[in-house]
C-alpha cells in the first residue's frame, strides 16, 4: 500500500533540529515500509530553527553581526533577509539557552542586550520589516537588556551599599531601574515578534513563574523575579508606551516580547502560525494520508501555541490522523488530539543520555513504531 506521510516536527530541545528529525523518522519508515511517501516539512514556533526553516522555504540572504551573547562574549548573530525586503531573526541565536552550559545557566548574571544590539544593526541595513523569533532564549530579563542594546538611556537608582554606585547583576539593574528613555518613533510599526507561547507577562502563568525554573531560575527567586519583572514593565508603561502585560504572548522568551511591544509598537503573533503559513502547510496538508509532527517533550505546555498544537488542529480540520512523537510525555497527552504517540526514551534513560543519542533513538523507535503508524491510516 502507498501512503503519503507528511513529516512536520518542531526540534528536539538541545538534540535535534527539525530538519534532521524529519529526515532520520523519513529514514525509519522507509527501512520498514519502502513503498511510502514522505514529505518532509520541518516547522518551528519562533524559537531555535526558525531562521533555518524560513530560510529552507523562502531562500535569501544570510548575514552575520558581532552581537554579545547572554554572558558578554562576543559571538556572530545571524539574521536572514528575505525576498521580499523584510528580515528575520530569532533570540535562540543570539541569547539563547544552547549557548551555555548548564553551570552557566545563572538569570541573575544573563543579558538580552545581543538581541537589542542586533535588531540595531538589521535595522540600520534598511530592512521594511522585522519579524523576531522569541524562543529558546536564556534570559529572564524583561528585555532590559535588549533595551540597552537598541541605545536607551537607561538611570538606575542609587546602590545603598557603600562604595557601589551601581548595580551589579542584571536582576538588580530590572530591581533598581528607574528611568527610560528613547526615541520610540524610530522603531514603531516596523517590528513583529514571533511568540512561541501564549502566556501573559507576570503572576501565576507569567514568564517567571512557569518558564522560569527552564532557566535556572530557582524556585525561592521566583518571587523576587516576578517583582522585577513587574517594576521593569511598570517603568516601560509609564515612560515608553503603555501595553498591557496580560495580553497573550507578553511573557515569551522571559518578557522580551513585552519590551519589543512596548519600544517598537510589536504586533504579537504566534510564531508557529506564522512558520506554517510561511511554508506553505496547508497545501502539503492536502495531500496527506497522515502527520507525523513531534519535539522533546509533549506535555501540557504543548497547547501554548506551540508547534505541534498547530499541527494537530489543521490536519483535524481535514481529518488527516497526527501522530506524535516525543523524547517524553506527561501525563493528559491523549487530550492534544494525537491519534497515537512514540515516546522514543526508556523512561530510565537520563535526559542528558537521552540527548546525546537522539538520533540513534529516533531511528530506532520510528522503525519499531511502523504498525501504530499504520493503524492509524
Amino acid at each position: 500500500m502507498t501512503v503519503n506521510i507528511l513529516i512536520a516536527p518542531d526540534s528536539f530541545k538541545g538534540s535535534l533540529t527539525s530538519l534532521r528529525a524529519a529526515e532520520i523518522i523519513a529514514a525509519g519508515i522507509l527501512r520498514v515500509h519502502p513503498a511510502a511517501r514522505c514529505y518532509l516539512h520541518p516547522l518551528a514556533d519562533g524559537g531555535d530553527g526558525t531562521l533555518a526553516i524560513l530560510h529552507r522555504a523562502l531562500g535569501g540572504e544570510l548575514h552575520t553581526n558581532a552581537v554579545p551573547d547572554p554572558l558578554g562574549r562576543m559571538i556572530d548573530g545571524p539574521w536572514l533577509q528575505l525576498p521580499d525586503g523584510s528580515a528575520v531573526i530569532e533570540s535562540a541565536s543570539c541569547i539563547g539557552w544552547k549557548l551555555l552550559t548548564d553551570d552557566e545557566r545563572r538569570p541573575k548574571q544573563l543579558s538580552s542586550a545581543g538581541l537589542g544590539l542586533l535588531l540595531r544593526h538589521v535595522l540600520e541595513a534598511g530592512v521594511k520589516h522585522v519579524y523576531v523569533g522569541l524562543g529558546g532564549s536564556a534570559t529572564n530579563d524583561c528585555g532590559l537588556g535588549l533595551l540597552e542594546g537598541l541605545g536607551a538611556r537607561l538611570e538606575f537608582e542609587s546602590r545603598k551599599v557603600p562604595g557601589e554606585s551601581a548595580p551589579k547583576s542584571m536582576l538588580e539593574k530590572m530591581q533598581s531601574l528607574k528611568r527610560v528613555e528613547m526615541d520610540v518613533d524610530a522603531f514603531a510599526g516596523i517590528v513583529s515578534v514571533l511568540a512561541d507561547v501564549r502566556n501573559p507577562l507576570i503572576g501565576p502563568q507569567g514568564a517567571t513563574t512557569v518558564y522560569g525554573p527552564q532557566k535556572g531560575v530557582a524556585s525561592d527567586m521566583i518571587p523576587a523575579f516576578d517583582d522585577a519583572v513587574t517594576h521593569v514593565a511598570d517603568i516601560l508603561r509609564r515612560d515608553v508606551r503603555d501595553v498591557s502585560p496580560d495580553t497573550p504572548g507578553m511573557g515569551a522568551a522571559g518578557g522580551l516580547a513585552f519590551a519589543l511591544a512596548s519600544v517598537c509598537n510589536a504586533d504579537i503573533r504566534e510564531g508557529a502560525a506564522f512558520v506554517r503559513e510561511a511554508t506553505g502547510f496547508e497545501d502539503a496538508l492536502a495531500s496527506a494520508d497522515v502527520v507525523i509532527t513531534g519535539e522533546g517533550r509533549i506535555d501540557a505546555q504543548t497547547r501554548d501555541g506551540k508547534t505541534v498544537s498547530g499541527v494537530i488542529a489543521a490536519a483535524r480540520e481535514q481529518g488527516i490522523p497526527v501522530i506524535g512523537i516525543a523524547g517524553s510525555v506527561d501525563a493528559g497527552w491523549e487530550q492534544t488530539g494525537l491519534a497515537n504517540i512514540i515516546v522514543i526514551s526508556p523512561e530510565d534513560m537520563l535526559p542528558t543520555e537521552a540527548m546525546a543519542n537522539a538520533e540513534g533513538l529516533l531511528a530506532k523507535a520510528v522503525a519499531e513504531a511502523w504498525p501504530r503508524i499504520s493503524s492509524a491510516l
